[in-house]
């Protein structure tokens, strides 16, 4: 049994390195095994939840001479108690539990296209506020080149603007 919590540190380890490192790449992945929602940055709390059970439970196993229960039981505990820190610590980093802006904030900013915006469609531009930085969709009156600098003429939702080339001349 020691091998196998020292199998699943060392996994759990790997995840919250792949989940640092991968980010929104490894949370998709997730989201193929495990269906439903996956909130961000919950790939680096899970990791770091199973080697929390893991090590804990092979050093309650080893170093304190509990029975097999009692260690597992406390490796459990253990594992909740990181994963729930870990959680909340990465919710803070990311600034997930932030507001988002209000509407007024987002008219005049400058940003870029990060997906090309289409005659007829919605492309994506990312744009700081706040020092935050977002992604959102956006339409243009003509199409956009991804790369190129904009700025918000209005906003058509919350997820959504309307953007036109920061500098008219650059599209000529």
């Amino acid at each position: 049994m020691l091998t196998v919590l020292l199998i699943l540190g060392v996994l759990g380890l790997a995840v919250v390195l792949a989940g640092l490192l991968l980010g929104e790449l490894l949370d998709g992945a997730v989201d193929v095994v495990v269906p439903g929602e996956f909130v961000p940055g919950a790939t680096p709390a899970l990791g770091a939840a199973v080697s929390a059970f893991g090590f804990g439970g092979a050093l309650a196993l080893r170093s304190a001479d509990l029975p097999a229960a009692l260690a597992l039981s406390l490796a459990t505990v253990g594992a909740v108690a990181v994963g729930g820190v870990a959680f909340a610590a990465g919710r803070v980093v990311v600034g997930e539990g932030a507001a988002p802006p209000a509407r007024a904030d987002l008219y005049g900013v400058f940003g870029s296209v990060i997906t090309p915006v289409p005659p007829a469609g919605y492309g994506e531009v990312t744009i700081v506020v706040h020092g935050t930085r977002r992604k959102l969709s956006a339409r243009a009156a003509q199409p956009l080149p991804a790369g190129a600098a904009v700025y918000v003429m209005d906003v058509l939702s919350e997820t959504s603007v309307l953007v036109a080339p920061a500098d008219p001349r650059a599209l000529l």
